[in-house]
């Protein structure tokens, strides 16, 4: 009798907790057997997060990564999918590629904690593609969001802080996780595809922090869609995986933090940040959700998020006192040390290094009041003015932890003031979250000079509908527009 490829590994239909169990099969039997009911916070936060991610989907279309990858992808076959800035479709793993690249070009996409990671960079565009290949709805995308979220949490916590404090960058590597669960999740895999599929994805996981401030950054987050979907679809197909792929000997926990792992262990016991406590739980993996525990940061600025806290600092005092850029002296950044690494361009040559500068954004939120998209072109990052002032900003790393020390800023005034502020959460996090009112205002704002106001509104329709029962593809067709062509070298 012929065997299907699933007999060979059977998996209960409940998680198993006992003190031997898999990882790889407590994640997988969750993310596939989970019920689909949801709090209605989880959704509406899935829901903002959607909008979030098209709003810098829009913009980031136009940017030079985005424009790369699309001139270079377009004869690699046609397909159904949408491809944000193009007319034409093309299949669900490429159209994933160039979306999630356009999702995190300009550096304007949410944080997510747990994974240390632009996660709806990676998961959405992934589940937006196949979601459109399949005829799926809103609804049952943001169901697999929560579901793709919540591993991506779990394994986040697991290999975090380390993992990502030694250069490995989460967006891409446990992005590429979180994607695949979501997109198995949108398949409806049973508990052994699952499995596969996500042991399968680790061998997808890679990305340096080296590449921050270069355009492969933001392709990090399109092959990881990419992957995500091609993982889903090979596990339907019946592929099957290494199933010790997280916390075997050889498996992402001990290659992707190291040798010392059961020493830093140890270490991290005495301080659990957003739940970081280098061990995979199994034994409550959908409870608490960690959509609704930790929830996304939502940018308030398109810069690297470790200068948004300084950069709301810098903007209220200047609010408050009413001083201008001419009457700085001396603007001294108190931070952890964590924040300084992020932000390696004290001297930035163009625009992608200029969003890893604390000293450039401070600069232009000093001088306009703000920091928006226009503030990255060639000719702002060559802007005297921005330069004369950069080099009043001093840092001083602090070697604490994000949750145990606030950022402070002191500034000095020509005049003889001196003021300062500590800021512990920006505007965006959590808990201080943007409005929606201000989620919609982000969104035209990132569509300006590329939709018209007619289309802009329609999209926001669509998208405020998306927990209803229309297919995706209504949403998906908003978003395909024709770029201004620009010569690639």
């Amino acid at each position: 009798m012929k065997r299907s490829h699933n007999d060979c590994f059977e998996m209960p239909l409940k998680p198993d907790t006992s003190p031997d169990a898999s990882v790889t099969a407590a994640y997988a039997s969750w993310a596939a057997t989970a019920p689909r009911e949801w709090a209605i916070d989880a959704t509406h936060r899935a829901k903002r997060a959607l909008i979030d991610i098209v709003a810098c989907m829009v913009p980031g279309a136009l940017d030079e990564a985005s424009r790369t990858i699309r001139h270079v992808s377009a004869t690699w076959g046609a397909g159904s999918c949408t491809v944000v800035g193009e007319t034409r479709g093309q299949s669900a793993p490429l159209a994933a590629f160039a979306n999630g690249t356009a999702a995190h070009a300009l550096d304007f996409d949410d944080n997510f904690d747990p994974a240390k990671a632009h996660i709806t960079a990676v998961v959405a565009p992934a589940l937006f593609a196949l979601s459109e290949a399949r005829a799926k709805t809103g609804a049952d995308v943001l169901d697999a969001y929560i579901v793709g979220l919540q591993i991506a949490a779990r394994v986040g916590q697991g290999l975090n802080p380390f993992h990502r404090n030694r250069g490995w960058h989460a967006t891409s590597t446990i992005g590429t996780l979180g994607a695949a669960v979501a997109c198995g999740r949108l398949l409806n895999l049973n508990a052994v595809q699952m499995r596969h599929c996500l042991n399968m994805s680790t061998s997808y996981a890679a990305g340096f922090m080296s590449q921050f401030g270069s355009m492969t950054k933001p392709l990090h987050a399109g092959k990881s869609a990419e992957a995500g979907v091609v993982c889903a679809l090979l596990a339907e197909a019946g592929m099957s995986a290494g199933l010790e792929t997280l916390d075997g000997p050889t498996g992402m926990a001990q290659l992707m933090v190291g040798p010392d792992i059961e020493s830093l262990r140890t270490a991290a016991t005495l301080s659990h940040e957003h739940g970081q406590t280098m061990r995979f739980d199994i034994a409550s993996i959908g409870e608490p959700l960690a959509i609704v525990t930790h929830g996304l940061k939502v940018k308030r600025f398109p810069t690297c998020a470790s200068t948004h806290r300084a950069l709301d600092g810098v903007l209220q005092l200047k609010a408050t006192h009413h001083f201008t850029a001419n009457d700085v002296i001396a603007v001294n950044v108190f931070a952890p040390t964590s924040h300084f690494n992020n932000l390696m361009y004290t001297n930035p040559q163009d625009g992608m290094q200029a969003k890893f500068s604390m000293e450039f954004c401070l600069a232009v939120a000093l001088c306009n009041g703000g920091v928006g998209l226009s503030d990255f072109t060639p000719e702002a990052v060559a802007n005297n003015r921005f330069r004369s002032i950069m080099p009043l900003i001093h840092r001083h790393p602090v070697d604490k932890s994000e949750s145990e020390f606030p950022t402070r800023v002191e500034i000095s005034l020509s005049s003889g003031g001196n003021y300062s502020i500590t800021i512990d959460a920006p505007k965006g996090r959590a808990d201080n979250p943007l409005s929606d009112d201000e989620l919609c205002d982000k969104l035209r704002q990132c569509c300006r000079g590329v939709l018209d106001v007619a289309r802009t509104q329609h999209l926001i329709e669509a998208l405020n509908r998306i927990d209803g029962p229309q297919h995706i593809a209504t949403l998906m067709a908003l978003l395909r527009f024709n770029t201004t062509p620009t010569k690639l070298n």
